[in-house]
């Protein structure tokens, strides 16, 4: 006797979207940004490919959907930490580098896309990443500074290039966690990472 294929799951728009996105994501981390195909999505969503075209209609619109879930988090990552006022730069930093840590355990796939996007030097979506990551760097910017007022920060210490080496610390942070790294030594970066950037005293103890 034939047995009867198990009914697809009637989704609201809502939710298929939702789940389609995070195929899309799941996709491009796996394939790459600029490889990534609506029929990829489609295999691990479970439904037709033109499924997937109703919802993303180009190739373009599937990958500036995930693009734009990476930007989200990097700037939910950074502009609610550096918004802290009356926290130290010491404890905002640290606040950055460890969520960011903290996603490479619970969301890889995004990191693992944000790793992609940010090496397309000569893909069409590198000057939507440099936009991106200028507005990172700018609000780096404007904490050292405050830092410096307040003198937690050494007055001479040059503010873009403080924001660039931590920034660039996030790709270690990442490359860390995927080659294996354990969350002590990744946390022990972390510290280092921090007072090296910002030219901070070792905190007592550490």
């Amino acid at each position: 006797m034939k047995q009867a294929k198990p009914r697809q799951i009637r989704l609201s728009p809502e939710r298929r979207r939702a789940q389609l996105l995070e195929c899309a994501i799941a996709a491009c981390a796996q394939h790459g940004v600029a490889r990534v195909t609506h029929s990829h999505v489609a295999k691990r969503a479970g439904v037709s490919v033109s499924a997937v075209y109703a919802y993303f209609r180009t190739r373009k619109d599937l990958v500036t959907a995930a693009l734009s879930e990476v930007e989200t988090f990097l700037g939910d990552c950074v502009f609610a930490a550096m918004a802290e006022q009356h926290a130290s730069a010491r404890s905002r930093f640290l606040r950055v580098a460890q969520t960011f840590a903290a996603a490479t355990r619970d969301t890889p796939d995004l990191l693992k896309v944000w790793l992609d996007w940010s090496t397309g030097v000569e893909s069409e979506h590198w000057p939507w990443y440099q936009e991106v990551l200028e507005n990172i760097h700018k609000a780096y910017r404007k904490a050292i500074s405050q830092g410096k007022r307040s003198g937690e920060i050494d007055s001479s210490l040059p503010p873009t290039m403080a924001a660039r080496l931590f920034s660039g610390g996030g790709h270690t942070i990442a490359l860390m966690h995927f080659a294996g790294s354990s969350k002590k030594d990744i946390d022990k970066f972390i510290n280092h990472l921090v007072e090296g950037s910002l030219n901070l005293p070792p905190r007592a103890g550490a």
